[in-house]
């Protein structure tokens, strides 16, 4: 790490710090269609990066621009003489670094052409501001090439500091300046939410709702910037109370900085809505294609989608992109064409729809948007998928007020969390604030219905915060299931824990020893007759040389059931214990399998002189098992016999022969020769004479 952080030391300080303005090279990536800027590299490091790493590249890239901390990234210069490839590869070696990609460039996503506003006729805007019923302000972070703050039409809807400062941010030059040279981003900020009612110009899509813009400049006066340039922009509008970020910009290459920053916002709340691009093809376009970003397609006044506009189904909306009449830097009016102007459509109705249902979450507005769209017509093959259609404003309202004035679910308990099985539990559903007129429908839905049940859903009446129900269980089952109940858009859920009604009392066998390839019989007993089905009782066993069924069915009415259990041929003592569980109880009992034992053992002759030798002969009650066994052997006076230690029974078979050698010796004496196994032993007499 220390010899990494050297040479990593040595790059950093070749690295060129930046001016406040330059001419950034820039380059093409012909494999990804896209542009970036020549000598910048994103390094992303992990949350849990080494100190030292992460303190060195923030100390000598932080003078680039403001680092996107957010993140864990920052951009990297490099010097002229360096191999941006090469740096790569050093950086990604070092533990910590999580990726190192380019600077990506986007551009702003419009096609000037003349014409007039129709959009909010084809949105129903009318419609909606008639049954809006605004409870607080919403922020719209306008991410483009700034806005003209001083326009007749946006001056009383820009989001300002308490001294007049507007309440914005420059990305690339890292100050408030947000001034809009070029027009793209204060025409797209007119769309949604232009001045409605001033009997000037025209009206945003937000309508008079109390909707606040707030301009994050990523864009130059000539219409591009990187990725980089959008992804602090995102950050810092997430950071600074945007509810809504509306991205009329994109490029044809996704990072994964720009991706973090999407979800980034998205996880604290926000809704990033972004241009779905204008290149007439179904190829992703970033960072609308990523799925925390709601994806605009532009459609035209007959309801069909624009030759120029993406399309394809990861596209989630359209909205009107077709010659959009709004406001221009310089006090003025121009018509434009591009999935810019969609966006801005798509992020005004999601400003007046929070505003109207400020309880809402993100993924709320986000379906209430989705699901109730008008169709939109494909140009000639290119659709946005089944079930997405053209924005429909009025329809949206509706159903964001409707979930806002459901009560939602607010807690779920379970009485008793714990049943034994055929035993019942009430659950209790606590509302956040009592129902209105007709009541609150709620679903409810078991993970397990076999296990536990209860109804489909309730009612809860008018006036009541809170409702119970009944979930009954199976008599014979056990386990857990996850009850869910859900209304007004949320859900909660609880466990239900549940435990057999029967145990297993005690696990007997007959007999308890036997010989390896013999049967014994494993009774199971229960501490109570089953109920009707029967009760199905688990099996196992610890040694693989005695097995079990897998289970075993005591009838109803019985309390208790047997089954066989199977041994193997052993060449050792093996002692199995066999189990039956039921309801998270169990009991067991050990089973002793024995290997063959000898029979029987003749010496011939049984009398010898000393000095001569006799023959023994063992017959084993079994065959010796795969791979053979040992007979051990021993004699009481090894001073007058001399027998082998051990002796080999090939498998398959059950007799086997050594020889007995004596010594002579003053006397005769009467010798015991043993042959023995786990199983048991023989003896024979052998006279010395």
């Amino acid at each position: 790490m220390r010899v990494g952080l050297a040479i990593l030391g040595t790059i950093l300080c070749a690295c060129a710090l930046a001016q406040p303005v330059r001419l950034a090279p820039i380059a093409y990536d012909s494999e990804r269609d896209a542009y970036y800027i020549a000598d910048e590299l994103v390094v992303g490091l992990e949350p849990d990066a080494p100190t030292a790493l992460a303190s060195e590249v923030m100390r000598w890239t932080a003078h680039t621009r403001e680092p996107l901390s957010a993140l864990d990234a920052t951009v990297m210069r490099l010097a002229p003489q360096m191999n941006p490839d090469s740096v790569r590869e050093l950086l990604l070696s070092l533990p910590g670094v999580r990726y190192v990609e380019r600077n990506y460039l986007v551009f702003a996503c419009n096609d000037p052409m003349q014409g007039q506003q129709w959009g909010l006729t084809r949105v129903q805007a009318a419609q909606a501001w008639a049954i809006a019923s605004p409870q607080r302000t919403v922020y719209i972070a306008i991410i483009d090439t700034g806005m003209d703050a001083s326009h007749p039409d946006l001056s009383q809807r820009v989001r300002r500091y308490s001294n007049g400062v507007v309440y914005g941010y420059n990305t690339q030059l890292n100050n408030s300046n947000t001034s809009d040279f070029h027009g793209h981003g204060t025409h797209c900020a007119g769309i949604a939410a232009a001045h409605a009612g001033n009997g000037v110009g025209i009206a945003g899509v937000a309508g008079t709702a109390p909707v606040q813009l707030m301009p994050v400049k990523v864009l130059n006066d000539q219409g591009y910037g990187t990725m980089t340039d959008v992804a602090r922009g995102i950050t810092w509008a997430a950071d600074n109370g945007a509810h809504v970020l509306s991205l009329s910009l994109g490029g044809a290459a996704g990072t994964q900085q720009l991706a973090d920053a999407v979800n980034y916002a998205w996880n604290r709340g926000c809704l990033v809505v972004a241009a779905a691009g204008n290149n007439g093809t179904n190829a992703p376009f970033y960072p609308a294609y990523y799925e925390n970003a709601l994806a605009v397609a532009a459609t035209d006044p007959t309801d069909r989608l624009t030759s120029f506009s993406q399309y394809g189904a990861w596209v989630d909306i359209a909205a009107p992109g077709s010659e959009i009449l709004s406001t221009v830097s310089g006090n003025r009016y121009e018509a434009w064409s591009g999935t810019s102007m969609a966006c801005p459509h798509v992020a005004g109705a999601a400003a007046l729809l929070w505003a109207c249902a400020p309880s809402l979450t993100n993924q709320q507005i986000r379906a209430a948007l989705e699901n109730n769209a008008d169709p939109v017509q494909p140009y000639w093959f290119g659709g946005i998928g089944d079930g997405k259609g053209r924005l429909n404003l009025h329809r949206a309202l509706q159903a964001a007020q409707q979930m806002e004035n459901t009560p939602s679910i607010s807690q779920l308990s379970l009485n008793p969390t714990s049943v034994t099985a055929g035993s019942a539990s009430r659950g209790t559903i606590t509302l956040s604030r009592p129902a209105g007129a007709g009541g609150v429908v709620v679903q409810l839905r078991s993970s397990q219905p076999s296990l536990a049940w209860c109804a489909a859903q309730i009612t809860i009446p008018q006036g009541q915060s809170t409702g119970t129900f009944t979930i009954n269980t199976a008599a014979n089952g056990f386990g857990s299931a996850t009850i869910t109940v859900s209304a007004g858009g949320t859900s909660r859920a609880a466990t239900l824990q549940v435990v057999s009604a029967f145990r297993v009392q005690s696990v007997s066998l007959t007999p308890a020893v036997v010989a390896g390839g013999q049967r014994a019989t494993l009774t199971v007993r229960l501490s109570a007759p089953a109920p009707a089905g029967g009760v199905q009782v688990s099996l196992s066993s610890s040694a693989s040389q005695a097995s079990l069924p897998a289970s075993v069915v005591v009838p109803a009415g019985q309390s208790s059931a047997s089954v066989q259990a199977a041994t193997s041929p052993v060449a050792q003592r093996v002692r199995a214990t066999l189990t039956a569980s039921l309801g998270g109880a169990q009991a067991s009992a050990e089973l002793t399998i024995n290997p063959p034992a000898p029979v029987s053992l003749t010496l011939s002759p049984s009398a010898v002189p000393g000095g001569r030798s006799a023959t023994a002969s063992v017959f084993l009650n079994a065959s010796a098992p795969p791979g053979g066994m040992w007979l051990r052997v021993s004699n009481n006076n090894p001073t007058r016999v001399w027998t082998p230690g051990q002796v080999y029974v090939p498998a398959g078979t059950r007799s086997a022969q050594f020889t007995v050698y004596t010594y002579r010796g003053r006397g005769a004496t009467s010798v015991q020769i043993t042959v023995a196994t786990d199983g048991g032993a023989r003896s024979a007499t052998l006279t010395v004479r």
